[in-house]
């Protein structure tokens, strides 16, 4: 027992004693972001393939979202959605679903079902399981950042947060037993080193360095395609391309620049205070009737000066049946 309260650490006086600590903090965390690595750092890339899938591009890109957004876009090249009124909804004309991909086929459906109000985000919840495939040979490509990597970042900073405790939690003891109460800012260094570490392991990208330097790759390989789509013919493929390389932004000035205006409203006149309404990401398009009622959704909100609606709905259902 006096050796715990009687050894160079205990008896340190307190400017040392914070030096010390300090030391030790910076030491711990130079480890923790040593130890922190990407398995994946310098290894070599995967070929490109001359017709990647845009499925699981969009995937790799922005995970099931952007895998929504292509799909949806393929069903309206295809005929089976349409933008009528800054909204999307189903066609009149009957369609043989058997045609369709099984994620094309939920999309679809999930313009034929009630309520008549749509987002990107309800709709992938219905495609993630659907997706499984792609995620499980992007991880076997190891172009994401797998779970296991980061439940080994985080074992990494529980230990250097227990390290950084101790030693300051054991010193904060010594120091009250002693009388000494001066103490706030050994407490400070501790908690903000301890939620700083915490902060820096429990970071997960969605891919893995490998994962980043591949698409890049693959964007500046199809870079030419965004020309095409913007200036040329370009092919039902080279419009889902484009949109799973480089997101619907790339869509603004083509022939389905209505589709990109889903997503990014043009701003309303500033000088008309009735046109004029408040950007909201988590807006969804709505309609007063349900499918089949032959209605669309309006995308009605705008985006603010400087912002843009990047997570809006996408329109409600309309038209005729859904197809057999």
């Amino acid at each position: 027992m006096d050796a715990l309260l009687h050894n160079p650490i205990a008896d340190m006086y307190g400017p040392d004693f914070l030096l010390l600590y300090s030391s030790v903090i910076i030491l711990i965390t130079i480890a923790c972001g040593w130890l922190v690595q990407d398995p994946t750092k310098n290894q070599s890339l995967p070929l490109i393939p001359s017709e990647p899938d845009p499925y699981e591009i969009a995937y790799l890109r922005s995970g099931v979202s952007e895998v929504v957004k292509v799909a949806i876009l393929n069903l309206i090249q295809r005929n089976y959605l349409q933008i009528a009124e800054k909204a999307i909804s189903k066609t009149a004309k009957l369609r043989n679903l058997s045609e369709l991909e099984p994620i094309e086929r939920e999309v679809f459906s999930s313009f034929c079902s009630t309520p008549s109000i749509k987002s990107i985000e309800s709709i992938a919840e219905k495609v993630q399981p659907y997706c499984q495939i792609y995620e499980e040979q992007l991880n076997d490509e190891q172009l994401l950042y797998a779970q296991k990597w980061q439940a080994a970042n985080i074992q990494v900073g529980l230990i250097a947060a227990t390290i950084i405790l101790a030693l300051g939690g054991y010193k904060l003891l010594i120091a009250l037993g002693k009388g000494r109460h001066n103490v706030g800012f050994l407490i400070g260094v501790g908690i903000l080193s301890i939620i700083f570490i915490l902060w820096f392991v429990s970071r997960r990208s969605h891919l893995s360095l490998r994962g980043k330097a591949y698409l890049q790759q693959l964007q500046q390989t199809f870079a030419d395609s965004k020309t095409k789509v913007k200036f040329g013919s370009p092919s039902a493929f080279d419009n889902n391309l484009v949109l799973a390389l480089f997101g619907v932004e790339a869509l603004a000035g083509t022939s389905y620049d209505s589709y990109y205006k889903i997503f990014f409203p043009p701003k309303y006149s500033r000088t008309s205070s009735q046109q004029r309404s408040s950007s909201s990401s988590g807006s969804s398009c709505s309609s007063g009737s349900s499918c089949g009622g032959g209605s669309s959704c309006s995308s009605g909100s705008s985006c603010s000066s400087g912002s843009s609606c990047g997570g809006g709905g996408c329109g409600g259902c309309g038209g005729g049946g859904c197809g057999g």
